[in-house]
């Protein structure tokens, strides 16, 4: 049914004071069609190479595009060290076969690695430092193991530090236990710019597909597949797409994209994570089978939170969770800082909107909900459809400066506690709270409140 307008305030709720948080969110859409549309995929590469390098049996040959051979060996990995050592810029091709790596080869600016069905094999393959300008394009790469083992420590196929004007495109990551791509920060004096992340494939892996470290800016991860993550269970936890947790001493990472991704069985965590970044879209991704499909939170390594985090916009993602799964959680979190003794830091300026949300079924209970938002100031939940869902439809622990409209919530599955269409608790002694035009199939129950209020319709 469709619900009338209903406003909570302690104090009487004014149009001014959601003003704010409201011209805040405009701003960040605009950011958000100012940065996410306008940007080079580098899909076509220059088709003509400096280098060539072949591999016939055990055999591995590197030669110029003159002809000139440079290397007639059987060591894979010499021969690509002097490939990518040989030029200063240009394209090196890696014609068919099977290569083997067994430590990290460094890459320089202004260099295009394009694979032509080429596999390598290596825990640790291409490492891209203080560069800029480097594409790696349609390999294979695989860790030497035949099953991924325990993750620990943070080795990673290929890892960009300190890098600008990157682009990974249309590879395959598997077997891995650690990292697929790790864009990492080694030092306060570190920052990943404009790196782009598009038609990849991370296949039955054990830990990380794609760890976008701190102080990385203006990162694109689009259009990449996700399959079969930690399905083994031998990890704790583990992710599709990750951002790791802030610190004080760093600054956090901004303008990150994540966009038209396709993540599949995760049964042990995440299917997308952010532990603290700003300016964070999460477009139009098909998140199914994931124990948390996606979370957004500000978790700093060092318990320390001198900012909050603010602006994320979670829009248009289809998340189907698993019924019969015996850990399934909330479907879309998003969750402020938890300082010492106590307090909290709410996360700031949000929109969680158009997603469709199935079958998730909460085991945490104490905060469960198709969309949970908890120590969250200015938010817009709008258009979203929530469905055969366990316990609540969206969830509001701790929130202000809200509006949840035209929201659809159908078929809610009793798990340990009555059901609820919204729940609104823990509110502050003065907040604004706005419910309208939502559509909830059930009279009773439709709106829950564990805070005190004033109630008022309109």
């Amino acid at each position: 049914m469709r619900r009338k307008e209903k406003s909570l305030s302690r104090k009487i709720r004014s149009s001014e004071k959601i003003l704010l948080p409201l011209l805040v969110i405009a701003v960040l859409v605009t950011l958000y069609f100012t940065y996410g549309y306008f940007i080079s995929d580098r899909d076509e590469v220059p088709e003509e190479p400096d280098i060539v390098v072949t591999k016939n049996q055990a055999i591995t040959v590197m030669q110029k595009s003159t002809g000139a051979v440079l290397y007639n060996g059987t060591n894979d990995e010499e021969a690509i060290r002097m490939a990518v050592g040989s030029i200063d810029k240009g394209v090196i091709l890696f014609e068919q076969g099977t290569y083997n790596v067994a430590s990290a080869i460094d890459l320089n600016s202004d260099i295009t690695l394009i694979g032509n069905d080429c596999s390598i094999i290596g825990y640790r393959i291409f490492r891209i430092t203080d560069a800029s300008n480097v594409i790696i394009k349609g390999f294979d790469f695989s860790d030497p193991d035949e099953s991924y083992a325990r993750h620990s420590g943070t080795n990673s196929i290929v890892e960009i530090t300190n890098s600008d004007n990157c682009y990974i495109l249309d590879n395959t990551f598997r077997n891995f236990s650690a990292y697929g791509l790790y864009l990492s920060t080694r030092s306060p004096t570190h920052h990943n710019n404009h790196i782009t992340i598009k038609g990849n494939q991370f296949l039955d892996y054990g830990y990380c597909g794609i760890m976008i470290g701190k102080q990385a800016s203006h990162i694109f991860v689009d259009d990449n597949l996700f399959r079969d993550i930690n399905a083994e269970k031998i990890n704790p936890n583990a992710y599709g797409v990750a951002l790791a947790k802030g610190s004080s001493t760093y600054s956090y990472s901004e303008y990150i994209y994540i966009r038209n991704n396709t993540i599949e069985n995760n049964p042990m965590w995440e299917g997308i994570d952010s532990h603290g970044a700003n300016h964070v879209y999460i477009l139009d991704n098909t998140i199914t089978d994931c124990r948390i499909p996606i979370s957004v939170a500000q978790m700093n390594s060092d318990n320390q939170y001198p900012e909050p985090v603010h602006n994320v916009i979670i829009k248009g993602n289809y998340v189907k969770g698993n019924m019969n799964a015996t850990r399934q959680d909330s479907g879309i979190y998003v969750i402020g800082g938890r300082i010492p003794g106590g307090g909290v830091q709410p996360y700031r300026d949000v929109i969680i909107a158009e997603n469709t949300i199935e079958d998730v079924n909460n085991w945490l209970h104490s905060n469960d909900g198709g969309i949970v938002l908890m120590h969250v100031d200015g938010v817009q939940i709008y258009k979203n459809k929530i469905s055969n869902v366990g316990g609540t439809g969206i969830n509001l622990a701790g929130t202000n400066n809200v509006q949840v409209y035209k929201n659809e919530i159908q078929n809610l599955v009793r798990i340990s506690k009555p059901i609820y269409g919204m729940s609104v608790s823990n509110a502050k002694d003065s907040y604004n709270i706005e419910i309208r035009d939502n559509k909830v199939d059930f009279k009773e129950n439709c709106i829950y409140y564990d805070a005190e209020y004033a109630f008022s319709k309109q």
